[in-house]
């Protein structure tokens, strides 16, 4: 019961939210609700109307009037109704973007460290499933215009049996407790049917409800594993190696042997038997009212076309209040799927300016490690261990260190990605924790290890902007080699990156899109610069290239430069080596040479492995 309270709390949260992005929607919605419920009782009345006529020996033209009339009310209707739905289908795509671009800006807004964390991979993981499942945020304004709809078709229903009712028995001789009796018993058969129908629904929606949020829990490792294998960054891999029907196997069997399947399957086992049950009282309830409005009409207390009218209007008033039921309680489901999205956009954003923010310096003069330790949320063991240096401005610094040493993580940390357990960083003798972030991050450029190219316009890959500086980009393409790839490929300013959104768009190797990267570093022109295995993809001549230009690029900038090919690191004024997390060793590249340690091990390591080929 705490659950459907808190899926009731889900729905009234997201109606709220929706309401308030695009509010004439739900008024859009509302009127085409009401319009199309009133809609069936113009041609119901007409068609009693024409019949009692032809019954009464009404003139032709008095019958040819009513046609004409019904005619007309239909045509104004049905054009109402068109023009409306017509602005609801524009008024629905705008709040679907407008709800993504909210979800989305505030994904964006999240810290890293939320990002990462395994809790926002998983409602991520639940939000698609729910778009795929049940239709995402439409089903909500699909539920909501059922709803309206029904009750709008209880009124109207109840408005014309009750005028029949009252006109038609207020004329009959006979007693009041005798022309209410049939109805009472109709009334009560209602009743009973209602309730027995409100119970089932009521145990089905809790049990409906829990297994929807298992499902969405289960079957996240089998949505997850089914985006993988449509993603066509992983087309080459599947061909060569004949992935194709191994991966369709694999997928089908994870999926059939995960708990998710087998609770989709009760899911649509429970989902059937309310239906069941609710046609079988509305079979006994239509029965029951066509001996009623037959025995009304033979006894002459109702006329012939009244008839229609009797049972169109009960028969609507039933279905509408079981369809009404019905309708509640998959709305109330609805609020299991919305539970990841509030969830998300409950997430508190990352603070970017400290309450006691001290201004971000034009320059950055020092950078200081103070004894840093680090290690990831949830994890038992330290990244990072007591980890203190000083880089001065306009100097070059390498960080040396096996794979796993926390080279990256060092870098994440001066990013202000993640903040020190203990220990603090400085700069110009300021803890970084009390500037702006955003302030600080205009001061750095980087080119991570795992860095990503969006797939927008080269210019603006390059700018970050809608606007960019073509000969500036065209000087920095010149000292990288970009521009002999350009001009190789005819590939322009204004081309799209890969072939996400546009069927022009040019593939890009690993080394170009390096390559572009460092261009994408260089142009920002931060004065400090932070470059993750910058060469790792770029053949012998590029990465030469790129190293004798290497005091140009970054001139008068104060830089850490990471690299597993050590004949690099002779570039930068020292070198911190990284083992285990600790700082084990640091000096230039001659002082290191000279002396046993892990950089001579790994220098050695790599000269002799060079010298074997030769």
């Amino acid at each position: 019961m705490k659950d459907v309270k808190k899926y009731i709390d889900n729905l009234k949260r997201m109606f709220f939210y929706l309401f308030n992005m695009v509010p004439y929607l739900f008024v859009l919605v509302t009127v085409i609700a009401v319009l199309e419920a009133v809609l069936p009782y113009v041609n119901v009345i007409a068609t009693q109307m024409i019949i009692d006529g032809l019954m009464e020996q009404k003139s032709a033209s008095t019958i040819a009037y009513i046609i004409i009339i019904t005619l007309a009310i239909n045509v104004l209707f049905r054009f109402v109704l068109g023009g409306f739905r017509k602005k609801r289908e524009i008024a629905e795509v705008k709040l679907e973007l407008y709800f993504q671009k909210r979800l989305s800006i505030h994904e964006l807004r999240l810290s890293l460290v939320d990002i990462e964390s395994t809790k926002v991979q998983s409602l991520r993981r639940n939000i698609e499933q729910a778009k795929m499942r049940n239709g995402g945020i439409d089903r909500v304004i699909n539920n909501f215009e059922i709803i309206v709809k029904n009750i709008s078709s209880l009124i109207v229903a109840g408005i014309v049996f009750m005028g029949i009712f009252i006109g038609q028995h207020s004329t009959s001789k006979k007693s009041f407790a005798t022309l209410s009796f049939p109805i009472l018993i109709l009334v009560v058969t209602l009743i009973i049917c209602t309730f027995i129908t409100l119970k089932l629904q009521a145990k089905q929606n809790i049990l409906v409800s829990e297994l929807n949020d298992k499902a969405n829990q289960a079957n996240g490792s089998a949505f997850s594993y089914m985006q993988l294998i449509s993603n066509y960054h992983f087309g080459k891999d599947i061909r060569i190696f004949d992935l194709g029907d191994y991966l369709c196997s694999f997928f089908d069997k994870l999926w059939k042997s995960s708990i998710g399947y087998t609770i989709v399957q009760r899911l649509g086992k429970e989902k059937a038997k309310i239906p069941c049950i609710t046609v079988l009282c509305n079979e006994i309830l239509n029965i029951f009212i066509y001996i009623l409005a037959i025995c009304e009409a033979y006894t002459k207390v109702i006329t012939v076309g009244n008839v229609i009218v009797y049972i169109n209007s009960v028969q609507t008033f039933i279905q509408s209040l079981v369809s009404m039921i019905g309708s509640t309680g998959e709305m109330i489901s609805t609020g299991v799927f919305l539970q990841p999205f509030l969830e998300l956009l409950d997430m508190q954003e990352e603070k970017i300016r400290p309450d006691a923010y001290v201004e971000m310096p034009s320059s950055i003069n020092e950078i200081l490690f103070e004894h840093v330790y680090f290690k990831y949320p949830g994890q038992k063991y330290w990244v990072l261990e007591d980890i203190s240096f000083t880089l001065k401005s306009n100097q070059k610094m390498a960080l040396v260190g096996e794979n796993g040493a926390g080279k990256s993580t060092l870098i994440k940390l001066i990013c202000r990605f993640y903040e020190p357990n203990h220990g603090c960083i400085k700069i110009n003798g300021v803890d970084v924790r009390k500037y702006d972030k955003k302030q600080y991050w205009e001061m750095i450029s980087v080119v991570f290890q795992d860095f990503s190219l969006p797939a927008l316009t080269l210019g603006n890959v390059i700018s970050g902007k809608d606007e960019y500086d073509m000969e500036k980009e065209l000087n920095i393409f010149h000292k990288i080699g970009i521009d002999k790839w350009m001009t190789k490929l005819n590939v322009s300013f204004d081309q799209y990156l890969y072939n996400d959104f546009s069927d022009t768009g040019v593939e890009i190797s690993g080394g170009e899109s390096q390559k572009i990267a460092i261009a994408r570093a260089v142009y920002k022109d931060a004065p400090f610069i932070i470059l993750d295995e910058p060469t790792a993809a770029l053949d012998p001549i590029a990465e030469e290239a790129i190293f004798n230009d290497f005091h140009q690029l970054y001139n008068e900038k104060t830089c850490i430069f990471i690299s597993h090919r050590l004949y690099s690191c002779k570039v930068c004024d020292f070198i911190l080596v990284l083992s285990k997390g600790r700082a084990v060793q640091k000096g230039t590249h001659k002082d290191l040479l000279s002396c046993s340690g892990v950089y001579k091990q790994l220098w050695d390591l790599q000269a002799s492995m060079y010298n074997e080929i030769c």
